[in-house]
């Protein structure tokens, strides 16, 4: 029984951050019908910005554990997520606004390798150390199981994300986000500015991948490196967002979650099995990405 609560808690925790890179993307496929293969990038890069702010500007240093610097750089992160995901927007979606959507998902897929490459010619290729914003943990009652606080902060920031969301879309500007992805002709009639809904959006996008990148790092504390999100995190937020329906938050969120679920799981079934089997991870995400796409492709 203690190993199913370990499995589950732990798969919450990763699978929230899943979930958060998940709305991301969501977001922006809902308004923008754009799949954003830099989402992950929108998180490395504000995390490496606090990195260094948290180093006092030292690349190669150890980050200062002092809490109120922490949240200082983690305000400056969200604030570069958004600005980042407004400068892809302006620099390269825009200037494809006749192309075909499988021609931008390969320039943000571009970008993504461009994000990545600027990150190891300056912080090099090497795991870096990256504080919690909550050390330690507590035991479960009645359960030999230790939950981090780290991953009940996910889950509440998870939350809150998800609530935040929600009540968007019942507002004006909400409205007019979803208009213009569905009907943008009409909405522009209607007066909407469609072209600064889809900056929003995209801004939106990049202060939640700024989140993810600050809380994913912490969850692989002691190995952050250049293309950390997009390696670990950007494939299992996007199976578990076509999951739950790429448009969907409630989607991304639930699809987020029950990948992580399965990742915990397949860890857990590999150790327990003692064999050898090379990033079982991975191989559980495309299984669950196959059985998607064969039983029910549109979620």
């Amino acid at each position: 029984m203690s190993t199913v609560i370990e499995v589950l808690v732990n798969g919450l925790g990763l699978g929230a951050v899943y979930a958060l890179v998940g709305l991301g993307l969501a977001l922006v496929y809902k308004a923008t019908r754009i799949l954003n293969f830099a989402q992950g990038e929108f998180g490395t890069i504000p995390a490496w910005t606090a990195y260094v702010i948290m180093t006092g500007f030292q690349i190669g240093g150890d980050p200062d554990i002092n809490r109120g610097r922490l949240w200082i750089a983690t305000i400056v992160a969200i604030v570069v997520g958004a600005g980042l995901g407004v400068l892809v927007n302006t620099v390269v979606i825009r200037r494809l606004a006749a192309a075909s959507p499988v021609t931008s998902l390969v320039a943000t897929a571009g970008v993504m390798i461009l994000l990545v490459s600027l990150q190891i010619i300056i912080f090099e290729a090497k795991g870096r150390r990256f504080p919690r914003y909550i050390e330690g943990g507590f035991r479960m009652p009645g359960a030999d199981v230790t939950v981090a606080w780290q991953n009940v902060l996910i889950l509440v920031v998870l939350a809150g994300a998800a609530a935040l969301l929600a009540l968007l879309f019942r507002t004006p500007a909400g409205v007019a986000l979803l208009a213009t992805a569905q009907e943008p002709f009409a909405a522009e009639l209607q007066g909407v500015p469609i072209a600064s809904m889809r900056t929003l959006a995209w801004a939106m996008a990049g202060a939640l991948g700024a989140v993810a990148g600050m809380l994913g790092a912490g969850v692989f504390s002691s190995s952050f490196s250049p293309g950390l999100m997009t390696a670990v995190f950007l494939i299992p937020a996007f199976v578990g967002a076509v999951l739950g329906g790429i448009a969907s938050m409630v989607g991304a969120v639930t699809g987020g979650l029950i990948l992580g679920i399965t990742v915990a799981a397949a860890n857990q079934i590999v150790r327990s099995l003692n064999v050898d089997v090379p990033g079982p991870p991975h191989v559980a995400v495309f299984l669950v990405l196959l059985l998607v796409l064969l039983v029910r492709p549109t979620g």
